[in-house]
């Protein structure tokens, strides 16, 4: 059986460890550092959950990441994390189909949950 994915779009270490401590046993955390090689991106199998730090995308790069991901993975839920609130951040997250939207700095325990509620309705789904 193909353990489902929760691709993770971030160079940030504490938020992979945060997203490494909150998921969930049966699943698989894919990290990707860089993303601009949009290709790699999309390779990993079985992709439910992404997390989109845009700290990882330069700023005018992000509404295409965002439209790619909808398209490439129409059935994964989106979590999109700014490193730091505006309302444009905001505006292109939910225009672009994230499911959550979240600024840093996390309060990890309310992130936990959060992430581990997306993470149970997908495997709701699958049952």
């Amino acid at each position: 059986m193909l353990l489902p994915t929760l691709l993770l779009l971030s160079h940030d270490d504490s938020l992979a460890a945060l997203v490494e401590k909150a998921s969930k046993t049966g699943w698989r955390v894919a990290q990707h550092r860089e993303t601009h090689a949009t290709h790699s991106l999309f390779a990993e199998p079985n992709v439910r959950v992404v997390i989109l730090d845009d700290e990882a995308v330069d700023e005018h790069d992000r509404g295409r990441l965002l439209a790619q991901i909808r398209r490439r993975l129409p059935t994964a839920s989106l979590l999109y994390i700014a490193g730091g609130h505006n309302e444009d951040n905001e505006k292109r997250a939910r225009t672009g189909g994230a499911h959550y939207y979240v600024s840093k700095p996390l309060a990890p325990e309310r992130f936990h949950h959060i992430l581990a509620s997306f993470m149970r309705s997908h495997e709701a789904a699958s049952s």
